[in-house]
């Protein structure tokens, strides 16, 4: 589940993620200004399952939690509105096999393509200014 959705625990009791200070935690499904916009539930690559937590820091250039490419290098995501729609990866490093450790998390992205980091960011939560 997206950690930017609903109470993450200690992570949110200053009314914020800690980390994704900048960016909107929604409590309530009603403080979501485009639910079509933001996922509540994604596929997880297997070796970043170790809780029902996904999260990625915006202020970092690695992946923290891994999407899953189960569906020929694409991921399955539920919306906050109800649809659900599949996402195809574009950059290698976003679709290791699905196998014990081959995913190697974290996995920095610092000087390479960010693409699919920066999709999954803008799908998370929304910027506060």
């Amino acid at each position: 589940m997206n950690a930017m959705i609903g109470d993450a625990g200690p992570a949110s009791t200053h009314g914020y993620n800690i980390n994704n200070p900048s960016y909107q935690q929604y409590f309530k499904i009603t403080d979501i200004s485009q639910p079509s916009q933001i996922f509540v539930f994604l596929d997880e690559h297997p070796d970043s399952i170790d809780d029902g937590y996904f999260i990625d820091r915006a202020y970092e250039a690695e992946w923290i939690d891994l999407p899953a490419s189960y569906h020929n290098r694409a991921a399955e995501f539920s919306y906050a509105d109800g649809h659900s729609a599949l996402h195809r990866w574009r950059v290698p490093s976003t679709y290791p096999p699905p196998q014990p450790d081959a995913a190697g998390l974290p996995i920095d992205l610092s000087g390479s393509d960010q693409s699919d980091f920066n999709w999954v960011l803008q799908h998370m939560s929304t910027e506060q200014y």
